[in-house]
């Protein structure tokens, strides 16, 4: 049966529709919100992590901006601004498909008289740049092609307070930090990284519309067992997972 639903302490004035950018944390919502009764779509560039990326995305869908010229190497054409699979042989073709995606995504959000609740996942704030092009997926490409640096929380606040101004006014947003450990760059780098997004998700709190939630806290200090990692020990298992999720449909009151 589908309620009212609370962001913060707002309660909506009618069931709204999710839409969710970023990682992992928003395609495992996607079975939950499914079975309590809720419209729901999600990236649909692919899983996203640093949080200008996930910022250029939005931009892209609500301000319909240009994604950044698309990089051909060896016969192919690869989209940067968008996960791996969102590379072709033909540049026009690629481009035609994520035009589509596009469309798709303004059909679904075009739901005049109802509010959106806009799920944003912030995985780390490491970001790969090639040259001075920030990109959101490095796309298996040649390793010299890029170089890693670490988004400072200044940078992170200032895309994010103007992409938020471009947002129309019935869209209500939910941030959070996932859980997940990137152990490829270690745990000391991991840690800060994760600790830049926080901060940064703190100042954008001012903002009336957004709120957060807390999915690395549960996972990190309350389910701190490895017993609820995958064997890898870096991505939360099943249990842990139902266990973020019941207390996300706590935390929106359902």
């Amino acid at each position: 049966m589908i309620t009212a639903v609370k962001v913060g302490t707002e309660e909506l004035s009618a069931p709204p529709f999710f839409f969710g950018l970023g990682s992992c944390f928003v395609s495992n919502l996607d079975p939950y919100l499914d079975e309590w009764g809720y419209e729901y779509q999600f990236n649909p560039l692919g899983t996203s992590f640093n949080p200008i990326s996930i910022a250029k995305q939005l931009r892209w869908i609500f301000y319909k901006q240009e994604l950044s010229p698309t990089f051909n190497h060896q016969g192919i054409f690869h989209q940067l601004d968008a996960a791996n699979k969102w590379q072709d042989e033909s540049e026009t073709a690629l481009e035609e498909a994520i035009h589509r995606a596009q469309g798709e995504v303004l059909e679904y959000l075009d739901q005049p008289g109802k509010e959106l609740v806009l799920i944003i996942s912030l995985g780390t704030a490491h970001a790969w740049f090639k040259e001075d092009q920030l990109v959101n997926n490095c796309h298996k490409l040649p390793g010299q092609f890029f170089q890693r640096r670490l988004l400072s929380k200044e940078e992170i606040v200032a895309k994010w307070k103007h992409t938020l101004q471009l947002l129309p006014e019935n869209v209500k947003i939910i941030f959070t930090v996932s859980p997940v450990r990137y152990t490829r760059i270690g745990l000391q780098e991991n840690f800060l990284g994760k600790s830049i997004l926080r901060t940064a998700i703190e100042e954008l709190l001012t903002s009336p519309n957004a709120v957060y939630f807390p999915s690395f806290e549960i996972i990190n200090d309350e389910l701190r067992d490895y017993a609820y990692f995958e064997s890898n020990g870096t991505h939360p298992n099943k249990k842990a997972i139902e266990v973020v999720m019941e207390r996300f449909k706590t935390f929106l009151h359902l």
